[in-house]
Formats: structure tokens, sequence, C-alpha cells
């Protein structure tokens, strides 16, 4: 059995068996990983509060048949003020499932790095959680290869000043006399293609926590990412927390 040493976030933390639980891991080296921690739910494990949904953290395992195994963990930074509040911890959570969807297994520290700074943002905010959600869907889809279309209508083509709705199925927006284009397509707010454009653009810690409701935003982008991710099913199910 190799032994082994990564980084990595933790992004789901599952009951298993009496005292273990299975963590889904996103690492620097090599991507999602899924380990098993046992004993992490005794009084006195040696984990202790190491592996918390959305910590970061360096440890060691070792390579099994079907699971990983943890055999030491050393929190590099808990972020636990993303837990500790509600709002947060669904922003972060619908990070998660975007990056599962969109990344699968492949490496990427592009990825390891725009997590990690999302993390960051949300917990050193007091609002604006939905927007930094988008943000960073935003720019995950960028770095897997897809990224929305923003800057002509995908019904006649031409360059879009102001967007009537969102086809997922497209990838891309609706003027106002092409709204019937795409079946799957809904209506979104004015202002809402500019939002985006905006939010695509500017690094994480400038993402504009004001100006407009959060949800159409949040909306497309996950609309986005279900519709054209790899491994979208995996958004319908939770991808973090304590079950």
């Amino acid at each position: 059995m190799a032994l082994y040493r990564s980084r990595g976030i933790v992004l789901r933390s599952i009951r298993y068996g009496e005292a273990d639980r299975i963590l889904d891991i996103y690492t620097q080296e090599a991507g999602l990983i899924s380990c098993i921690a046992k004993g992490i739910r005794r009084t006195r494990s040696r984990f202790g509060a190491r592996l918390e949904p959305f910590s970061c953290a360096d440890f060691m395992a070792y390579h099994g048949r079907t699971l990983d195994t943890i055999t030491q963990a050393e929190s590099l930074r808990s972020f636990r003020g993303v837990r500790e509040r509600l709002d947060r911890l669904e922003a972060a959570a619908g990070m998660a499932r975007m990056l599962r969807a969109l990344s699968g297994e492949a490496p990427d520290r592009r990825v390891f790095n725009l997590l990690y700074r999302a993390l960051d943002a949300l917990e050193n905010t007091e609002g604006g959680f939905g927007l930094v959600e988008a943000a960073f869907g935003l720019k995950l889809a960028v770095i897997s290869g897809y990224a929305p279309r923003m800057d002509e209508c995908a019904g006649c083509g031409e360059e879009l000043a102001e967007a009537a709705r969102f086809a997922p199925g497209a990838g891309s927006f609706l003027c106002r006399d092409c709204s019937g284009f795409s079946g799957d397509s809904f209506p979104v707010p004015p202002g809402t293609l500019g939002r985006i454009r905006r939010l695509a653009a500017l690094a994480l810690k400038e993402v504009p926590l004001e100006g407009g409701p959060e949800e159409p935003v949040r909306r497309v982008v996950r609309a986005h990412v279900m519709a054209h991710a790899p491994g979208a099913a995996s958004l319908a199910a939770p991808a973090a927390g304590r079950s």
C-alpha cells in the first residue's frame, strides 16, 4: 500500500459505519478523490475538526482498492465562518456541486486555487454570497471549457445589448425578438446579462455585492452548468454537509 501526502479541500463528508466518514476531497495533485477517515466521529479522534466540510488540509493517506484511507491530517485553514452561516454554507455547497459537475477527477491547480479564493471571499464578506457562487461558477466554466456565450443572441446571432431570456441548452442569451427560440429558455430581469459579464471579468475579491437581486444571476449560472457539464447529474444531490 503506497503512502502519499497531499493537500486538499473537503467537499463532502458522509457518515459510514459507526465512527467513520467518507470524504470527497479536491486535491492539488490528483483532482477529486474519495477517502475514508476511520474513527473520525469518535470523541477522541486524532483527526479532530481538521477534516470538516470546506476545510483545507494537508493529509497523508494510502491507496486502497476502492477508497484511500487517511492516516494523518493537519489543518491549514478551517473556513469555519463558511459553515457557521446557512447562507454562506448554501453558496459553498453550490460551488462544490458545480466543481464536481465540471471538473470531475481531472487535477487542475487553477481549480483548487479558484475554490480556495472563493471560500475566502465567502468567509470575509457579510453579503452577496450568491454572487460569489455565481462568479466562481462562471470562472470554473471558463477553465473547464464550457464558458457561456455572452456576446451574441443564440437565436438571430445579432450582438446583444440586453437579454430577455437565457437558454441553457444553447449556452447563451436570447434577445427579445428571439425569446421563443429555445424551449428550455427562461426569462431574466433587465440588467442580468450586464451583471454576469461583469462577474466573469472581475477577480473574486472584486465581486460587487450590491446592485440588484442575486437569484437571477445564480439561476443562470447553475442552469448553464446543469445543461453542459459532463458530470451534471451530481448537481441533483447535496455535495457538502454532514449526513
